[in-house]
């Protein structure tokens, strides 16, 4: 009797294991672009082995529970709590090893959203990958994080300040 409901428990615990530990980077990732843009083939498409967007995933949990705790974006990303104990936020891109930019007013990008966190250069096929807020669905709810690959010329565009009339 001990034995069998040894196996069962471990059974249930594979289960559980196997449900939640699925990534929409994995399964998704390729498709998560603003903008398709200009030269984008087989050639420049996106590694399904890049961690990076791993790691915005897990900056875009942690920034969304500290918005919920103190409804406020933080004034750093070394202010951010991980999202699993003990496993701190990786804040590099794995490519560049440079720091993610972090920029609390955010790059405006049609329509109504705009990136707070990013790779501070193209490194991933001429794109940037980002953490990017939108408007709620609903009135008082949270702006809703994404993880998306930005074009680099797009990117560019949105950066911009416009030029002032004379």
């Amino acid at each position: 009797m001990l034995l069998q409901r040894f196996y069962f428990m471990a059974i249930v615990a594979l289960a559980a294991m196997a449900g939640g530990c699925k990534s929409e980077t994995t399964t998704s990732r390729n498709s998560h672009t603003l903008s398709p843009g200009p030269g984008q083939g087989a050639g420049n498409a996106l590694s399904a082995l890049d961690p990076c967007p791993e790691r915005l995933h897990d900056l875009a949990g942690a920034l969304l529970n500290f918005i919920i705790q103190y409804n406020r974006l933080p004034p750093t990303l070394e202010d951010l709590a991980p999202i699993r104990p003990g496993t701190p936020l990786a804040l590099t891109c794995p490519l560049s090893n440079q720091k993610y930019i972090y920029n609390p007013n955010g790059i405006k990008f049609p329509p109504s959203r705009w990136a707070v966190v990013y790779d501070p250069a193209p490194s991933h096929s001429n794109m940037r990958w980002a953490i990017v807020f939108s408007e709620p669905k609903q009135q008082g709810m949270s702006p809703v994080p994404t993880v998306v690959a930005i074009v680099e010329s797009e990117f560019q565009a949105a950066s911009q300040l416009p030029i002032p009339n004379r």
